[in-house]
């Protein structure tokens, strides 16, 4: 259980505590993307899954495209689609990763503040 206290006042003028009783890990993601309509649904519901697994210091993640894909419930082309929209958008960057001799391996994502 958390408990805040948020900014906002009671009619009595005292600060408001909000009570958390959620157990289960949960994502935020920034107003600017839930309200863009250029994006569709699959894109956010993409970078919800990249937020899963971001570590929140670094804001770096790097789940494969199938991982993607079976998290969020869309296909693979689907997964590429989005990120390239997300890219474009300013959402979040690519950084192609490799290992041994250039052998590719998942792709680094770093969701950017917009």
């Amino acid at each position: 259980m958390v408990t805040s206290v948020v900014p906002k006042m009671n009619r009595g003028g005292e600060p408001v505590k909000v009570i958390d009783y959620r157990t289960t890990k949960f994502v935020m993601i920034p107003q600017s993307l839930a309200r863009d309509r250029s994006l569709t649904h699959a894109d956010k519901i993409v970078y919800m899954t990249l937020c899963l697994y971001t570590d929140n210091t670094s804001k770096q993640s790097h789940p494969s495209a199938q991982t993607i894909a079976d998290v969020s419930g869309v296909s693979r082309s689907t997964v590429f689609r989005a990120l390239e929209s997300l890219e474009t958008g300013g959402y979040l960057k690519r950084e192609r990763r490799t290992y041994g001799k250039g052998k590719q391996t998942t792709n680094a994502y770093y969701l950017l503040d917009k």
